[in-house]
């Protein structure tokens, strides 16, 4: 099996033993060492994965040698430190553990922390041979992407380099900051962006006075709304159209497309009260669908709008699984998993009881990203919707469908 193949795997048996593990040295041996042989290190070699390395700075405390729980080491020298922590720690309260280690090897530029479900990278773009305050990187073996095993890929034993992995880190960070700053200016174009665009089109003649630029803003918004629906309709559209794509299930038949809806919406002045499948629920259903595509419960997916909320079924509107609220100030999607086993599955996020008749457990999100990150909670989510329903249960045990206001 390939790598995130290996990963995805061990995602699932995590998932199943991490309410049983409890402290440190568990953690270690169900949870971490797994992932280090997943990344192709031989776990059962002292000279390659050794434990309990003392570096030479090293410094007594309390009467007893500090020591880095595990030091990778390859072609004869140490290059990646890893400090362990206990399945219910948060890894980043023990960064500054990691720091205090991370100088006196020259050959290490890699520092990990972890807790066996969340890994934070550290390396030294600031300082040379001093652990940078911030990870350039964070991997959630509970919910990832094709993306994020992509950049997990260098620091396996086939591809690991020391003399480059630095600028790795760096394309790492530029990636994601620039990804972050194209998003905010997509949601919210800047008056500079907005003066940009002005100038590329050579829509307005003279000066683009501010007054200008504020006329434009919603027009602009407006623009980039209609193409990312259009981009979101024409990918769903060349999914569904590859003869040899299985496990994608079609999109369902009865909703008009959503450009389709912004256009009749914009010719015929309808009220702001009509129902918009937004461009971001496009985007989670399409996730969603791709991340239910990789169970072995196959079923084909649909989805209900409403004012109030975005619902994605199993084909009827009472076999729901997730609901999405995407138009007020925090996003969150709604299941009817327990508050306890939706917590579990969404380490990072914050989790709460779901309001009475909406569902079990509400998850509160800032993007479509993170939904990527949430794939082992959906993936339950719609197993156990698919069971019910196969059960024959599902309708009788389906809340209401009645508008609730979250």
């Amino acid at each position: 099996m390939g790598l995130g193949e290996d990963l995805r795997l061990l995602s699932e048996q995590v998932r199943k033993r991490q309410a049983f593990i409890k402290g440190e040295e568990a953690t270690k041996q169900a949870l971490i060492l797994p992932f280090l042989q997943a990344l192709g290190y031989d776990i059962y070699d002292p000279t390659e994965t050794q434990p309990e390395y003392v570096a030479d700075f090293a410094k007594k405390r309390g009467g007893v040698m500090e020591k880095v729980d595990y030091a990778l080491h390859l072609k004869g020298q140490p290059a990646l430190f890893i400090e362990c922590k206990a399945a219910d720690a948060a890894p980043e309260d023990h960064d500054g553990q990691l720091a205090r280690y991370f100088n006196a090897t020259l050959s290490v530029r890699i520092g990990i922390v972890t807790n066996g479900t969340r890994y934070r990278f550290f390396t030294d773009l600031q300082s040379p041979n001093v652990m940078d305050a911030v990870p350039f990187l964070e991997f959630n073996i509970l919910g990832f992407t094709d993306r994020d095993v992509e950049l997990l890929r260098p620091f396996t034993k086939e591809f690991f380099d020391a003399t480059s992995i630095q600028g790795h880190a760096e394309e790492i960070i530029f990636v994601g900051k620039v990804t972050a700053l194209i998003n905010e200016l997509l949601r919210n174009p800047s008056e500079s962006f907005v003066r940009f665009l002005l100038t590329e089109v050579e829509l307005v003649s003279g000066r683009v006075t501010r007054s200008v630029v504020e006329r434009f803003i919603p027009i602009v918004k407006k623009s980039i709304q209609t193409t990312l629906l259009d981009m979101m309709t024409k990918s769903i559209q060349q999914e569904i159209a590859q003869p040899n794509a299985p496990n994608i299930p079609a999109p369902p038949a009865a909703p008009p497309s959503p450009a389709e809806a912004l256009q009749r919406s914009a010719e015929a002045g309808e009220s702001a009260s009509l129902i918009e499948t937004t461009a971001l629920e496009l985007e989670i259903f399409r996730i969603v669908q791709k991340q239910c595509a990789e169970s072995a419960l196959k079923q084909t997916l649909g989805y209900k709008d409403s004012t109030a909320y975005f619902a994605i079924n199993l084909g009827k509107v009472t076999s729901w699984f997730l609901r999405a609220f995407t138009n007020g100030k925090k996003k969150s999607l709604v299941t009817r998993l327990p508050t306890e086993q939706a917590t579990m599955l969404a380490p990072g996020f914050e989790v709460e009881a779901a309001p009475d008749g909406m569902g079990k457990s509400r998850i509160f999100f800032n993007a479509s990203s993170d939904i990527e990150k949430l794939r082992a909670l959906v993936l339950v989510a719609y197993e156990e919707e698919a069971k019910r329903q196969s059960s024959g249960t599902a309708e009788g045990s389906a809340p209401s469908e009645s508008t609730p206001t979250a």
